[in-house]
Order: structure tokens, then C-alpha cells, then sequence
């Protein structure tokens, strides 16, 4: 009996402790664990872990003990220690998991973090502002009870905004769906959505992102960035920017279809269009004073338009779809190093009006530059203007060397050659003239077996010499010719023409044209005068030989008359 009375007795004390524990458990441990959650102290400790974590000094707003044991801040703000990588993290509305069982690990561990908006900014470290940061206060004795370290399994925003370092420019993220994780002591970012804003650059959407940060380097693994208008990403980029004293860049781009507009210089842009595909890389040093990096680019449905060149050309060929030219192939290979951006392989091909080859030097701290071009394929008559009468056949092929400041490609200087193949000449008005007054037809059709010139265009104008064209049996002309600013012209070239073409000038290959060469008589002819209104001396020559043979000075006055006569009564073809 005394046995069973002890059993019940010990029941029922086991019952009222066990109720006790129920209640403290479910009712006044949750309450206590709420208030104190919601209390200063909590708060001022909370935000003490989380700023030694971080290296900010923080403040968190109302904080919330939720029933699965997670602990919501209505929002977050700090600023970053002077010296450290991370300049600030303002958030709002922040939730995170705690998990007790990692105090038997060592460390205070928080599974996850749900943030709803938040603004993180990364800056370049400093260690010698990092002098300024706070003291940190010795731990407490209990201390030595509590773990030493911090874990957080996964952080995760919906809505980031995210500023890293970038040399001396900073980049933004704005609007990103943002994912971090621990490595050690480090965050890995992940992060897609949201538009990517770089100072002077048009905004490009963010498709993917991996970004880790550590003391030592930013490491971009990825970013994938698209134009708001395109279906797919065009500019793939990888990056190790280095941090502290390290100011090195070695950075990599893929690039596809992507509109080189909105990026080039106003002058440029003014006039050229196109997308751009290539590989490139881009380095600097670690004192961040040499720059260095190369790559082969190309552009599609390039556009030339609104170019005062291809408007004087244009008009002066009366072709007005000149004005806007449509380039068939655009590439070239550059490297970079320093201020000097040198290209080479430069390909451009122009259907109907020019192919080119070629390399050139720009010096982006003065702007001045300098290209080697070779041309070919370029269709003469296509440059002549519809208003003449007469076709030519052939192309003209050149090389040329220009140098010039920014944007005034037309106002630089340089020299070069110029070439002319497979010359066929048929329907000019001199050559219907040169037949009437030969009265044969020689010169219906004019083959030229050769044609060049050397020419260099400086600040005393426009000088072509090494002149030399030749049709076998018909024609010839050498010589030199120089053009002033002022349109002024002077010069002398050798005129040629076969003795048959000269009987109507007696003693004609013994006086004006005495000199013989490849078949043809020769005669020098000097010009003066303007371009507008050029002046030669060989009329004087001719009219000094003619003085001496009247009657061939009245042979060719009737002739003249004859053709005035016939012009105006219709008979010209009896002339």
C-alpha cells in the first residue's frame, strides 16, 4: 500500500513537471523568446555579430520571432569599415533561418536568408584605412562556451541592387534576382535579371552573373548581357580584377550581334551603324598604369551614311545611293597597348564601289591616326557622272597612306599610288571628236594597257607625279601636275600620239611632237591657271608650227567651218 501511494504520489509530481515543461516550453518559453527577439538587446547584439561579420557597422530595424523559430528584420542598414571590400548593405525586410544544431559544430550557423529588397556595395580595399576601423571589445568569459565562427548556408533577393569596382569606374546591377553562398569565409553572387549600368554606356540586361569576392580579387566566372531589344545575350564576359595594392585587370569578351551604335564616340556613331561579333581581351597591370590586350572583331549590316565624303562623292558621281552605303564585309584583328590601338587585317568590302585591305595605328590619348589601305576592285566609271557620255571599263586599284586627328578624316595628309586595268574607253565625246577631225575611226575604242601615278596630298595640296598612261598605237600622257589649296594648278606632262594621227600638222614629228618612244610622237605641254579654269601652252605650239604652213592653217579653218556648217544644217555626218 505505502509502495503504491509512492508510485501515484511520484506520478503525480512527474505529471506536474511534465505539465510545467508543457507549458514553459509552449506557452512562456515562446513568449519570453519573442520579446527578448523583439527587445534592444537582442537587436544590439544581433546587429554586432552580423557587423563583425561583414565589417560594417549596422543597424537593424523591428526584428520578429516567427513561429518555425526564423527571425524576420524589417529592414537592415549599415556602411562598410573604412578599408574593407564591402562599402554597405542596406536591405529590407530580411528573414533568416538559425540552425541550433551547429553550436555542437562550433559555429553559429543560418541555413538560409530570404531578403526581400536590398542594396550591396562592394569597394576596392584599403589596408591602410583600415587602421580606422573599430576596435573590436574582448569577448565576454562565456565566450569560450559559445562557437567561434559564422556560417550562412544561402542568401537569396528577388530584388538587388549590387555596385562593383571596375578599375577606377564603378558598375551597377540594378533590379537582380540575386543568390550568395559561403566559400569559407567569402560570397559567391549569382544572379540574373535586373540591367546592367556602366557610366557613358548605354544599359544592358543581365542574363546570367557569377561574381566572387574575395580580399584579394574580384572574380567575375560569368556575365551574360544583352540589349533590351535582342533575343539572345551578346556580350559574354570574364574578368579577375585585382584588389588593394594589385590594381590588374585580365578580362575576356565574347560579343554577338551586338548594336555598336549607342558605344562609339558621337562623331562615329553620326555616321557609322552595324553589330558587331568578336573575341577580345583586355589586361592592365598591377600598378594599373599599362594596358595591354588584343582580338579579331567583324560587323554585320554595316551602314556608311550622312558622310560628308560619301555625299561629295555621291554627287559628284550623281549616285545617291552612295549617300547610304551598305558594307558587304567589315573585320580586322587589333592589339592594344597602352594609348596605342593597332589594327591589322582590316577587310571592308563595298559591292559595286571598292574591296579593301589594309592596317592602321590610333593613338587614343591625342587621337591621332594613321591607316595603310590597299584598294581594288574599284569600277572607275562608277565614279564618273551620269551626265557624261561614254562608258569605261575597268578597275582602278590603289594604295595609299592617310594621317589624321579625331574625326577630320578628310582634312589628314598621306600619299599613295593609283592603278588602272583592263582600261577600255568607247562613246566619250573627244574620242567621237578625235575621230571626226582624223576622219577615221581609231578612236571609237581606246584600250589602255597601262595607267598609274604616284600622288601625296599635304598642306601645300594635291600632288600627282609618275604620271603614266599608255594605249599601244593611239595615245600616251606623263608627266606631273600640282593643285595648291587654292585651286591654283601647275605642272608639265609629255602628250603622245602615232605619226599617223599627225599629218594634218606639218613636220609635226620634227617640231612639236619631235621626241619618239614606244612607237608614239611626243610632246610637252605646261599648265597653269586654276582647276576651274586651266591654261596650257600647247595651242601656242601649235599655232607657232601652223604660222610657218599657211596652207594648212586654211585647211583646218575649213575644216572647222565645215563642221560649224554641218552642225547647224544637219549634214555633220557628211563632214
Amino acid at each position: 500500500m505505502k509502495i503504491r501511494n509512492r508510485l501515484l504520489t511520484l506520478a503525480l509530481v512527474l505529471a506536474v513537471l511534465g505539465l510545467a515543461g508543457y507549458v514553459t516550453a509552449r506557452v512562456l518559453l515562446p513568449r519570453f523568446l519573442t520579446t527578448w527577439v523583439a527587445g534592444p538587446q537582442f537587436e544590439r547584439m544581433l546587429a554586432d555579430a552580423v557587423g563583425h561579420a561583414l565589417k560594417v557597422d549596422g543597424e537593424f530595424g523591428p526584428l520578429t520571432l516567427n513561429s518555425d523559430l526564423s527571425v524576420t528584420a524589417a529592414n537592415f542598414s549599415s556602411t562598410g569599415w573604412p578599408g574593407q571590400a564591402i562599402g554597405g548593405l542596406d536591405a529590407d525586410r530580411a528573414t533568416g533561418w538559425f540552425n541550433p544544431s551547429g553550436i555542437f559544430r562550433g559555429r553559429w550557423e543560418v541555413d538560409r536568408i530570404d531578403i526581400a529588397r536590398a542594396d550591396f556595395r562592394v569597394v576596392a580595399p584599403n589596408n591602410e584605412l583600415k587602421k580606422q576601423d573599430p576596435v573590436i571589445p574582448p569577448k565576454p568569459w562565456y565566450a569560450f562556451f559559445l562557437p567561434s565562427q559564422f556560417h550562412c548556408g544561402w542568401i537569396e533577393c528577388p530584388d538587388m541592387t549590387i555596385e562593383l569596382p571596375l578599375g577606377q569606374t564603378p558598375v551597377r546591377g540594378v533590379g537582380m534576382h540575386l543568390g550568395a553562398m559561403m566559400v569559407g569565409r567569402n560570397f559567391k553572387y549569382f544572379g540574373r535579371g535586373g540591367h546592367l549600368v556602366l557610366p557613358a554606356y548605354p544599359d544592358l540586361a543581365i542574363d546570367g552573373m557569377q561574381v566572387y569576392v574575395t580580399h584579394e580579387v574580384v572574380d567575375i566566372g560569368y556575365l551574360y548581357l544583352r540589349e533590351p531589344a535582342s533575343p539572345q545575350s551578346n556580350l559574354e564576359l570574364k574578368a579577375r580584377l585585382g584588389q588593394q595594392s594589385d590594381k590588374s585587370i585580365d578580362a575576356s569578351a565574347q560579343i554577338t550581334a551586338l548594336d555598336i551604335l549607342p558605344f562609339l564616340p558621337p562623331e562615329i556613331a553620326a555616321v557609322l551603324s552595324g553589330q558587331l561579333d568578336g573575341n577580345l581581351t583586355y589586361r592592365v597591370d598591377p600598378t594599373g598604369k599599362h594596358a595591354s590586350g588584343q582580338g579579331n572583331i567583324a560587323l554585320r549590316n554595316a551602314r556608311v551614311r550622312d558622310w560628308d565624303y560619301l555625299d561629295r562623292l555621291a554627287a559628284r558621281a550623281d549616285r545617291p545611293a552612295w549617300r547610304d552605303l551598305a558594307l558587304s564585309h567589315v573585320s580586322l584583328a587589333y592589339q592594344l597597348e597602352g594609348n596605342l590601338l593597332r589594327a591589322e587585317n582590316i577587310v571592308v568590302t563595298a559591292p559595286g564601289l571598292a574591296d579593301l585591305r589594309g592596317a592602321g595605328v590610333w593613338n587614343m590619348e591625342t587621337t591621332e591616326a594613321e591607316v595603310h589601305i590597299s584598294a581594288s576592285r574599284i569600277p572607275l566609271g562608277a565614279y564618273l557622272p551620269a551626265s557624261l557620255t561614254g562608258n569605261l571599263a575597268g578597275e582602278l586599284t590603289a594604295e595609299a597612306s592617310w594621317s589624321w586627328r579625331g574625326a577630320n578624316v578628310s582634312g589628314g595628309h598621306g600619299s599613295g599610288t593609283l592603278g588602272f586595268t583592263g582600261g577600255e574607253l568607247q562613246g566619250f565625246r573627244f574620242q567621237k571628236f578625235l575621230d571626226r577631225f582624223f576622219k577615221s575611226d581609231a578612236y571609237a575604242t581606246i584600250k589602255v594597257s597601262r595607267a598609274s601615278a604616284h600622288w601625296k596630298e599635304d598642306h601645300l595640296g594635291l600632288h600627282v607625279d609618275q604620271l603614266d598612261v599608255f594605249s599601244p598605237g593611239k595615245a600616251g600622257l606623263r608627266g606631273a601636275l600640282q593643285i595648291a589649296p587654292d585651286g591654283s594648278l601647275r605642272g608639265k606632262v609629255r602628250a603622245g600620239l602615232p605619226a599617223s594621227s599627225l599629218t594634218w600638222l606639218p613636220d609635226a614629228t620634227r617640231s612639236v611632237f619631235a621626241e619618239q618612244d614606244e612607237g608614239l610622237h611626243w610632246c610637252e605641254i605646261e599648265f597653269s591657271g586654276t582647276t576651274k579654269k586651266p591654261v596650257n601652252n600647247f595651242t601656242a605650239q601649235l599655232m607657232h608650227q601652223l604660222e610657218k604652213h599657211p596652207l594648212a592653217m586654211a585647211e583646218l579653218a575649213l575644216r572647222g567651218l565645215s563642221w560649224w556648217l554641218g552642225d547647224h544644217l544637219g549634214t555633220a555626218n557628211e563632214s
